[in-house]
């Protein structure tokens, strides 16, 4: 009876407030620890060795410092040190964990009604899921690079992590690490042959792949066509801003580099957080036969 009990009042904590500020500092803290790998692992650093420094001055970062959002507003975006300028990315990346975090356990521990346990267990993959998806957009913005140290160990881990969960079948996880690279593969392909040059990096493609590995296949068409429209919105104001004539900026879209995994990543959160585990395609059927 007291182990129910202490399983009960567990539960009710955890539905509570308490719970959603419990996972605004767990996001903060892995926000954190998202800014080290984006810095550290386009130059080969490890992630764990040394402590946090500052790139300008190299003296360590006292713990007082490297409070999530705290420090960097308390300190004014400077090192206390040196002086030096910490770019707002730094904050950016804690706050977005923060947010993405707070979502996730309002989503998967406070919106479904299933056990603890379970709920639990679905938010801490899906909130280490979003953080490497952070981190990868975080590395693709300044390098155009996704690293494959990071993609490929992460299909078959987030794959097996999808069959504790349940949620995705796993017919529709093999089809969807399949479909994810081959989508990308054909098109970067065929884009090759027709313009003679490259378009999708088959970085993008791995990245699809982890995706589809986790989320299923059903996830693939909304994170590719959401994922597209939100880089042509980027693209489009971008290419004007460079104050070609209006022929000239048609052209640069066509020719326009820019990271598609950031892209990507939030149409593939957007899918994770809207319609996990609530049956998208029977969801359409059913708007569709009403039509």
């Amino acid at each position: 009876m007291a182990t129910a009990d202490y399983l009960e009042s567990l539960a009710v904590l955890a539905k509570s407030p308490v719970g959603l500020v419990f996972a605004a500092l767990l996001g903060g803290t892995w926000g954190s620890f998202a800014n080290v790998c984006i810095h550290r692992i386009p130059q080969g650093l490890s992630v764990a060795r040394p402590a946090s420094f500052c790139p300008s001055c190299q003296v360590p970062i006292g713990w007082v410092d490297n409070v999530p959002l705290l420090s960097w507003l308390m300190l004014r975006g400077r090192c206390r040190r040196c002086q030096a300028r910490i770019g707002a990315r730094y904050f950016l990346v804690e706050l977005l964990a923060t947010g993405l975090s707070v979502l996730l356990y309002l989503r998967f521990v406070q919106g479904d009604d299933v056990p603890l346990g379970v709920g639990l267990s679905r938010f801490v993959v899906y909130l280490l899921f979003s953080m490497l998806l952070l981190v990868l957009s975080g590395i693709d913005s300044q390098t155009r690079l996704l690293p494959d140290r990071l993609t490929l160990p992460a299909i078959p881990l987030f794959f097996g992590c999808g069959r504790l969960l349940g949620q995705v079948t796993l017919a529709d996880a093999l089809v969807g690490v399949m479909a994810g690279y081959g989508i990308v593969w054909l098109i970067a392909t065929t884009y090759q042959r027709l313009r003679g040059r490259d378009g999708l990096g088959l970085g993008d493609g791995k990245l699809l792949s982890l995706i589809g590995g986790l989320l299923g296949w059903h996830a693939l068409p909304f994170t590719l066509f959401v994922g597209s429209m939100a880089g042509l919105l980027f693209a489009l104001p971008l290419s004007i801003v460079r104050k070609k004539s209006a022929d000239e900026a048609q052209e640069s879209v066509l020719y326009l580099e820019i990271p598609f995994g950031p892209f990507l990543s939030l149409a593939a959160i957007g899918y994770l957080l809207l319609l996990t585990g609530r049956d998208p395609m029977g969801r359409l059927l059913s708007v569709l036969s009403r039509v």
